[in-house]
């Protein structure tokens, strides 16, 4: 019709197979009619079915403009995309959504028209570690006594899917022998080994002698000459393949009808190996603790031990009442682009990491304490200032490095007074964003800031207020700051 679009209006496509994880290009002829909107930023997402809700889709281009000529839109399609039912046509669904605009964002005056489309696939996205398996390595013959050490060629050895499995062996078959922890429970009958990871180096069990001069063995030993090997194992990780979006280019071997490759989101998640004076630190809590967990503090270190990755971690009680749950509250280990911003999703960890922190916590918490591991509530904050520059200084640069200087600092990685991570229930201020803003090289003044609570997904606003306040579970997440900058006389 001839009225303008509202939104929550939609656009669907259907494919005639669901393409999960795919890369969809969707070609499109459209007449010049959505007439209002910035072509750069048009106020429509982009969704997937994936059979029980609509899920995002990462637009890679949109060569239309917002419906407004003919190209092509390029969609990253979620890990889950269902065929489904609408309107009496099963397909692989996608629409297209018409969102409330933002401040500052046109909206369309006139429908766009679409007068044809057709949709392929160019890719897809797979998971990607930085690892590298090693299959079937022979370590050496057992001499036959207690107390063996052995080393795999290529630590560390990083977790994987599968176990860690040690094969010694006894005739003409292997005989799996089991990782543990320590030797401390380990009898004469038990092929158990122990694994530090960080060198690659394996043990089996010790012998002790005992008050009245007898030897206690923990653990069995390998028969003499017997081959040890390892099943398999992945060795790689370290904070080297923490790399940035886009940094991987190159396949190590070429695969049948792939043209090119990318990381399309930064590698997150790697640690390396515990020094020897985080070691000294952590050992006086560890044997205050003795791996169970009372009060918060013993929460945060315990999930330090078995999730190394996370950023932080923030235990917190979920009321004021007594007898009120704990929480548990992970941020993994996000990255900041070059002007301090943090995408959303690099803050919500993985369902693997908090089903490990929980099951390690569940084993160490007292008798009917209850825990709560999960992330963070995030309290969207969109700045709106006006600066007054010094004269002589670039005004397009100044704006830049005073976004740097919001986003950096109202940031819930590197943010807040001692730059470690905005503080947990820490209120927001407009004076500290004057100060935060007054600090920058070349501004003269700071006219006016306002200070607008945002959904973190979406940036929809509230009204402007002089102070965000934030539960005890919260942290800020910069969302669209904006600045409008002169020069001054």
């Amino acid at each position: 019709g001839g009225t303008a679009p509202a939104p929550g209006d939609c656009l669907y496509i259907g494919l005639s197979d669901p393409v999960p994880g795919g890369v969809v290009v969707l070609r499109l002829d459209c007449r010049v009619d959505g007439v209002g909107v910035d072509p750069r930023r048009p106020p429509l997402r982009w969704e997937a079915w994936d059979g029980a809700a609509w899920a995002g889709c990462e637009v890679e281009a949109d060569g239309t403009g917002g419906f407004n000529k003919a190209g092509d839109i390029v969609l990253h399609l979620p890990d889950v995309h269902a065929s489904s039912r609408v309107a009496r046509h099963e397909a692989g669904w996608l629409r297209c959504r018409l969102i409330e605009a933002a401040e500052g964002q046109p909206a369309y005056r006139a429908s766009p028209t679409v007068r044809a489309a057709r949709a392929f696939t160019i890719g897809g996205r797979v998971e990607a570690v930085h690892a590298e398996t090693v299959t079937g390595e022979l370590l050496g013959a057992s001499d036959g006594l207690p107390g063996q050490s052995f080393q795999v060629a290529r630590p560390p050895v990083v977790p994987g899917e599968e176990p860690f499995v040690v094969e010694v062996a006894e005739g003409t078959r292997w005989r799996e022998w089991r990782l543990v922890e320590s030797f401390a429970h380990s009898t004469v009958y038990d092929r158990h080994v122990t694994l530090d990871r960080n060198t690659g180096r394996i043990d089996f069990g010790p012998a002790v002698r005992e008050a009245d001069g007898g030897l206690r063995v923990f653990g069995a030993i390998p028969p003499k000459g017997g081959a040890i090997r390892v099943r398999s194992y992945r060795t790689g990780g370290g904070r080297r393949g923490n790399v940035a979006r886009g940094a991987l280019r190159v396949l190590r071997s070429s695969l049948p009808y792939v043209a090119r490759v990318t990381n399309r989101a930064p590698a997150l998640g790697g640690v390396d190996g515990e020094t020897v004076e985080n070691a000294r630190v952590r050992g006086p809590l560890t044997l205050r603790t003795l791996h169970r967990a009372v009060v918060p503090r013993d929460y945060e270190q315990l999930a330090r031990e078995v999730a190394p990755e996370v950023a932080r971690v923030h235990c917190v009680r979920a009321g004021e009442q007594e007898g009120e749950p704990l929480r548990l509250l992970v941020v993994p280990g996000g990255h900041s682009d070059a002007r301090g911003r943090v995408a959303f999703d690099d803050l919500v960890p993985s369902p693997e990491t908090l089903a490990a922190i929980r099951e390690h916590l569940d084993e160490r918490r007292p008798v009917g304490a209850r825990l709560l591991v999960q992330p963070p509530l995030y309290q969207g904050l969109t700045i709106v200032a006006s600066l007054q520059s010094e004269r002589g200084v670039a005004l397009d640069r100044l704006r830049e490095t005073a976004l740097t200087a919001l986003y950096s600092y109202f940031n819930p990685l590197t943010g807040g007074p001692e730059g470690r991570g905005w503080p947990f229930g820490r209120p927001v201020q407009s004076g500290e964003v004057f100060a935060v803003l007054q600090r920058v090289p070349g501004v003269d003044l700071v006219e006016d800031i306002r200070l607008f609570p945002a959904d973190p997904l979406t940036g929809e606003r509230t009204e402007p207020v002089s102070r965000i306040e934030l539960d005890a579970h919260a942290l800020v997440f910069s969302y669209g700051h904006q600045l409008r900058v002169r020069e001054g006389g």
